[in-house]
């Protein structure tokens, strides 16, 4: 795409950083606006393109294989949505992207009918990063469209089991609010394919179903994992007296608990399996370890001795306190040969439970088991002896760990399909080699971050898959492939941040705070992370936040419980004030259960708690900075952070102590701010989104007409104050009112909007998902006159520079396995809007009064996007413009007839209506090229001159008198003309092209053939 020009110069100092927020404030003033709300239909000539990436993978969450047709399969992802591969797994697509949310437990193909499809939305996970879904999802035509069946309390399916015989029947395991205590949990029964639900088994408000077995040769038989848990902001608590296993011999009318060789002991997360060969076997992953201390003594609490029908469970189990102890530590591998009347610990397999508990017993082999968890094993022994199968040879070398998904070919052993936090793999060698599937991206970033380079890089950090950075657009044909992203940090990547200096100054985090200084260019990184003095403590949050000031060189914000400033690159710190409520952690409860008694997974995952989640700095005073916190303060300093104000107890409407997602300071004024608020930790799935032009003595809400969705993030356009952007954990919106209403972006995936930015030069809005990787919608400038083109029969809005941008074809016959980001369309995109009415539309470029290219363009009433390739055209008659969409191509492959122009400043006048509108874009040349701009003019003067001249011998060669013989003449030095131009411009059919300067040789030749052309041509010219 090739606009790149004049580049912020990396060196500001302070004066000419703030004079540059200045006069971005004053353009943020002057064109804040009250306008019309942009449309989905006229968002929908905007077209995000995805850049990747695919090399990291992401969490995936189910696999299932058509039973008769191996080659069809379906991948269940945690927040990147539903794909579908008919070629065994070579390419995928996504068939989930139309509908609400993204997030899956997983996917169930019928077996009578393979076009029966259901899926469970919500991850069965409890990490703090675990999306929510809204129920179950029905497919009847092998996943082309669905229809939704309810259950949307349920929030997160653990399983779904499709009757063998009968689709309509089928039965659901509902883990319910993973943040709250709810009823719309436990196992579910529809007989009716999803019209209604019966819920057949319930244990109580904090306890759901995570796991769910069917005997293949009796549907009658089923086998139910109910999983007490709790997860909020502070902590985690993943077991209790709920947790148990469960026998159906009725289809689920009824059910039993299983105890006979099972803990006695309160138990956590349990993972099931049944074997398809001998359903005599079961296997089951129990999580119960001991309690580390004596616990209090309470009454059992066992309950009633009532049934466990289709209404619930009988009359409870008491007391909260549970089962106690118990001895020995009982986590481990569990087996039953007698359909689960007795059990049998065989091992103490069982990696971190509270993720994984995953167990599969091959299809053909009872005694062929497989545990996938933090490390993936196999044992061939039926779970006695374990051997790890990861082949991982070292840290972050070989196939990634943390896996929760399997598909084992009933047909070889030795074949099967692992996925997990790091994607989807394939091995045919029984688990000693694998394949990594990189065609499909579900990468989860958490925080992003750009930097000033020409195309510019961005930067993100991903869960469980590192940092990594990758090109906003290549020089490839191909577009932007695997190999472009590099990895510069370990770990779950969090915040990224690129000082001001420049990309040698990368602040790049993993968890809790582990802040590196990365030079990007070198490949060396520094540890930054602040140092507590004696008797001090720090504390950071799982996804710690850093920033990068806009105003100075080498200052950088980090928070914890404390805001951490930095004027030195991170070399040292100051610490201000603790900025949280100082919330007692043991006055709290999980279950009922206080923090300090917690001890099945207690608190896994969480960071800190009391610490900053969210920073900003004004872009107007570098004095200006405001940080929010886990625990709902948001707070204000207008001092360099030498004093706070909290602000938090001024916004109406919000829970008090609600998490904190973005502070976000604007253009518009000093005091001007926005601050969105999350409150799904709580179990509260309300958006808040909120406005402050008063240092937060006062709010205003801007979430009306919202959806059911926590906000993320939210980001106010540099140019118009009225136009924002905001994140949430199912989709990306865009106002153009202030908030007043918003409108759902178009093109882009359903998913988590974990964080979005607008480039400062390019002004491209590029979104960073949980769950489809980098998005980029290109040069929003547009939206700096949206109020402005609202009253105009025809407005052209102003448009990026245009670069002569050189593509190479610098690899060959890749296939079609390997995914490739989409780079930007050709030349410079040019946006307009009509007013109501219909009629033609042209767009005219011209030089110095003179045309170089019409293009007939869309003239519908509207916003449109065409672009304008920066090549000639018939100045006599407009060529019609279309939108490339070609899914074999990644840009058109054949333009070699068309003659580049030489930089300089263009007119582009937008004719419709019976009106015109004009905006100038400058053309440069390629900034890799060391040519000047007397090259690339002697260029396009030999190469329009030789169109001229084939043109002419073309048409005297059809002129009437023409001998046989002189018109084949003609037309072979026509076609000699244009092989001397061969491989300038583009060299067609992807091919390398020449911007420089002809020879010496190639302008007599030209002359050359002119003359002889001349001679031979009639004299009247043949019309030419």
């Amino acid at each position: 795409m090739h606009r790149r020009i004049s580049p912020l110069r990396l060196g500001l100092t302070v004066a000419a950083a703030a004079l540059f927020g200045a006069l971005l404030a004053t353009s943020g003033a002057l064109n804040a606006q009250t306008s019309a709300q942009i449309t989905e239909a006229e968002l929908s000539v905007l077209y995000p393109r995805e850049i990747g990436p695919a090399v990291t993978g992401g969490r995936i969450t189910d696999i299932e294989v058509q039973t008769d047709d191996h080659s069809t399969m379906y991948v269940a992802t945690a927040s990147g949505g539903v794909w579908k591969s008919v070629n065994a797994g070579h390419t995928f697509d996504p068939i989930f992207d139309d509908q609400a949310v993204s997030t899956f437990g997983d996917i169930a193909i019928a077996p009578s009918n393979p076009n029966v499809l259901y899926v469970g939305t919500g991850e069965q996970n409890n990490r703090q990063s675990t999306s929510w879904g809204n129920g179950v999802y029905r497919s009847d035509d092998a996943g082309e469209t669905w229809r939704h069946l309810g259950l949307v309390g349920t929030r997160h399916v653990g399983k779904i089991e499709i009757h063998p015989t009968n689709p309509d029947i089928a039965w659901v395991a509902g883990l319910g609010n993973l943040w709250a205590a709810n009823e719309e949990r436990g196992i579910f029964k529809t007989t009716d394919g999803g019209k209604s639900w019966q819920k057949v088994l319930y244990v109580d408000e904090f306890t759901g179903g995570v796991d769910l077995e069917i005997d293949p040769s009796n549907p009658d038989v089923l086998y139910a994992a109910m999983y007490q848990r709790m997860r909020k902001a502070w902590g985690f608590n993943g077991g209790g007296p709920g947790s148990g296993i469960y026998k159906s011999t009725d289809g689920g009318s009824t059910w039993n608990e299983l105890t006979n060789g099972l803990p006695d002991v309160d138990m956590g997360r349990i993972g099931i399996a049944i074997s398809a060969s001998n359903p005599s076997i079961v296997m089951a992953l129990v999580e119960a370890p001991n309690r580390p201390t004596p616990a209090p003594v309470v009454a059992p609490g066992r309950g009633g001795s009532g049934g466990r029908g289709a209404g619930g469970r009988g009359g409870g189990r008491g007391g909260r306190g549970g089962r106690g102890g118990g001895t020995p530590d009982a986590t481990g591998t569990y087996r039953s040969e007698d359909g689960g009347a007795t059990w049998e610990k065989v091992s103490n397999e069982n990696g971190r439970p509270m993720y994984y508990s995953h167990i599969f017993i091959h299809p053909t082999n009872p005694h062929l088991v497989f545990s996938a968890a933090t490390n993936t094993t196999k044992s061939i022994d039926g779970g006695r002896e374990w051997q790890n199968i990861s082949a991982q040879a070292t840290y972050d070398v070989g196939v990634h760990l943390d896996m929760h998904a399997m598909w084992l070919d009933p047909d070889d052993e030795e074949h099967f399909f692992l996925a997990g936090d790091g994607g989807l793999h394939e091995t045919f060698d029984g688990g000693v080699n694998y394949k990594k599937i990189n065609t499909f991206v579900v990468s989860q970033f958490y925080g992003i971050g750009v930097d000033m380079r020409e195309p510019y890089y961005v930067y993100g950090g991903l869960q469980d898959n590192h940092s990594w950075m990758g090109p906003s657009e290549t020089r490839h044909y191909d577009g932007i492939l695997n190999d472009d992203w590099q990895q510069i940090g370990f770990s779950d990547g969090m915040y990224q941040q690129v000082d001001l200096a420049g990309p040698r100054y990368v602040y790049s985090s993993a968890t809790g705070g582990s802040y590196t200084r990365v030079d990007v260019i070198g490949g060396t990184k520094r540890s930054i992370r602040p140092q507590a003095p004696p008797g001090v403590q720090y504390r950071f949050d799982w996804t710690s936040p850093g920033l990068a000031s806009i105003h100075q060189e080498g200052l950088f914000y980090m928070g914890g419980n404390r805001l951490f400033i930095s004027r030195d690159f991170g070399e040292t710190f100051e610490a201000t004030e603790e900025l949280d409520r100082g919330i007692d952690l043991a006055t709290l409860e999980l279950m009922g259960v206080p923090t300090g008694d917690v001890y099945i997974s207690r608190d896994d995952g969480v960071g800190g708690f009391g610490v900053t989640s969210t920073l900003a700095e004004s872009p107007l005073d570098m004095n200006i900075l405001w940080v929010g916190t886990d625990d709902g303060n948001v707070q204000v300093s207008q001092d360099q952070g030498k004093s706070w104000t909290e602000v938090s107890g001024n916004v109406p409407g919000v829970p008090d102590g609600t998490y904190v997602s973005r502070v976000a300071a604007s253009m518009a004024s000093r005091g001007t701010a926005y601050a969105t608020f999350d409150g799904h930790r709580n179990g509260d799935f309300s958006p808040y989104a909120y406005k402050t032009t008063d240092f937060g003595a006062t709010w205003t809400p801007i979430n009306a007409g919202l959806p059911e969705g926590s906000v993320s993030v939210i980001v106010e356009h540099p140019g118009n104050a009225d136009v924002l952007f905001l994140g949430t954990e199912h989709s990306a919106w865009v106002s153009t009112t202030a908030g007043t209403r918003w409108t759902k972006l178009q093109h882009v995936p359903n998913t988590s909007y974990d964080d979005m930015l607008i480039h400062r030069r390019e002004k491209d809005l590029v979104l960073g998902t949980h769950g489809r990787g980098i998005w980029i919608l290109d040069d929003t400038r547009f939206f700096a006159e949206w109020g402005e083109a609202q009253a105009a029969a025809a407005h052209l809005f102003p448009m990026d520079n245009g670069t002569m941008f050189r593509y190479r074809k610098d690899n060959s016959y890749r296939a079609q396995a390997a995914f490739a980001g989409v780079n930007p369309v050709d030349g410079v995109e040019l946006t307009y809007r009509l007013g109501p009415g219909d009629g033609p539309a042209e767009l005219e470029i011209s030089r110095d009064g003179i045309v170089v290219r019409r293009m007939s363009v869309p003239g519908g009433a509207g916003l449109h996007r065409v672009n304008w390739d920066l090549r000639h055209g018939d100045p006599s008659q407009p060529d019609v413009w279309s939108r490339f969409d070609d899914p074999d191509y990644p840009r058109p492959p054949n333009q070699s007839g068309e003659v580049w122009v030489s930089p300089g400043v263009f007119t582009v006048t937008l004719k419709a209506r019976g009106v015109e509108s004009a905006k100038t874009v400058e053309v440069v040349g390629d900034p890799l090229l060391d040519l000047t701009t007397a090259d690339y003019q002697a260029t396009e003067r030999f190469l329009l001159q030789a169109a001229a001249i084939a043109d002419r011998a073309r048409a005297a060669s059809q002129a009437p008198g023409i001998t046989e013989e002189e018109a084949a003449r003609l037309s072979a030095l026509a076609r000699e003309v244009q092989a001397l131009t061969r491989g300038y411009g583009d060299g067609g059919r992807f091919g390398d092209g020449n911007f420089g300067p002809p020879t010496a040789a190639q302008i007599g030749r030209l002359a050359a053939l002119q003359e002889e052309i001349d001679a031979v041509s009639p004299p009247d010219g043949g019309g030419g």
